[in-house]
């Protein structure tokens, strides 16, 4: 299976979604914009009709898209995921039936939430692609059963903010 993950950040926070306990898979779990892609559907196209309606909202702004993640999921098997984030120009949510709250969140708050698998780390991965491109710090994410990635971030630039799992920050 393959599936979308889109992270939405309005100035310094990220969207996060708590998922329905009536959804087939990680039921009550925090999540971003998230969605399966169907047949030989673009997953950029996917990533914004999702945005679409999950959130009711419009108009987001593509940043970075990262190469996909094959991430287990606990009676799903393996699921490819391909990340996005997004900019968006506001942060007035509409939710639908998936999802029962959101938040506007710190990127390092969401070590603090009991998230669906992968969620904080793909979303750092994300954030060190746009610092990469703004030429600021060096963020490693190191070999895991995932597979490696090396990315930049300027995000990340404070001590501390995350380290551990597949990432650590220089």
């Amino acid at each position: 299976m393959r599936a979308v993950t889109a992270y939405l950040r309005y100035r310094d926070r990220i969207l996060i979604l708590k998922r329905s306990d009536s959804m087939p898979t990680m039921p009550g779990r925090w999540a971003a914009v998230s969605g399966v892609i169907e047949g030989g559907e673009d997953p950029l196209d996917r990533a914004i009709t999702e945005i679409r309606q999950e959130t009711g909202m419009d108009g987001p702004r593509l940043l970075a898209r990262a190469p996909a993640v094959a991430v287990p999921i606990s009676g799903s098997g393996i699921v490819l995921v391909h990340p996005f984030l997004f900019d968006v120009p506001g942060r007035r949510v509409r939710l639908n039936r998936e999802n029962v709250s959101y938040r506007w969140v710190r990127p390092a708050d969401i070590t603090h939430h009991r998230t669906v698998p992968h969620l904080g780390r793909i979303l750092f991965v994300l954030l060190g692609l746009v610092g990469a491109l703004l030429g600021q710090h060096h963020v490693h994410a190191g070999p895991s059963a995932h597979g490696t990635w090396d990315a930049v971030s300027g995000v990340l630039s404070r001590p501390g903010v995350y380290q551990g799992g597949l990432l650590g920050v220089y």
